[in-house]
């Protein structure tokens, strides 16, 4: 008999804020990266301060993107990758990003991108589809798996598990967002964020220990 210890997640339409601080928690874990750093992203990418209207265009716009993506994976090629392979999902990642993300884990870790559990939690159904947004759960072992990826690029140390500092952390943010001037102003807001939280100024919506 298939294991799914999470049939039930097929037909919830709603999940509390502590349920998905603990995917957060869990993926974080999983790849062996800090809580925090995925808390983060997350919440970059996903700010909970912007007005209705953005956050309805931006889930429209990737919601567009996902399924796109979802039927060119079945009808090759209907839709431009400018459309198809764009950002998208939870962690906003484009599709070359995320599967080379999983391709760097199975290769240098022997491991798949998300543990079985969470792989074939309902139904039995596959959901490492490598679809940015078909799966929220599996965006953020994704995300994460791509943040693995960065933090041994930056402290040019394969596994590292030792601490990071800010710099090398600042600089591990910008890479998830790309290069150049953009992407630094994006790691620079995420110290920034990071250090209001700690100073209780601001909060950590996708953090919980």
């Amino acid at each position: 008999m298939p294991y799914v210890p999470e049939a039930h997640e097929a037909f919830k339409i709603y999940f509390p804020a502590s349920e998905i601080r603990s995917w957060v928690r869990s993926a974080a874990e999983y790849h062996g990266i800090p809580h925090v750093l995925l808390a983060v992203i997350i919440q970059q990418e996903n700010w909970p301060k912007a007005g209705t209207l953005l956050k309805i265009a931006q889930f429209v716009e990737r919601t567009l993107t996902t399924i796109s993506a979802i039927t060119d994976e079945l009808i090759f090629d209907l839709f431009p990758d400018r459309v198809s392979a764009s950002s998208s999902g939870l962690a906003n990642m484009s599709r070359a990003t995320l599967r080379n993300a999983v391709k760097y884990i199975e290769f240098n870790y022997n491991k798949p991108p998300m543990p079985p559990e969470v792989q074939y939690r309902i139904f039995d159904y596959n959901q490492d589809t490598r679809i940015p947004g078909d799966d929220w759960k599996a965006d953020l072992y994704y995300c994460a798996a791509h943040l693995r990826e960065l933090i041994d690029r930056v402290t040019g140390q394969l596994c590292h598990n030792a601490k990071v500092d800010k710099v090398q952390l600042r600089d591990i943010i910008s890479a998830y967002n790309g290069s150049g001037k953009d992407a630094r102003k994006y790691g620079r807001d995420a110290i920034a964020l990071l250090e209001r939280a700690d100073k209780g100024t601001d909060y950590l919506y996708f953090y919980e220990k």
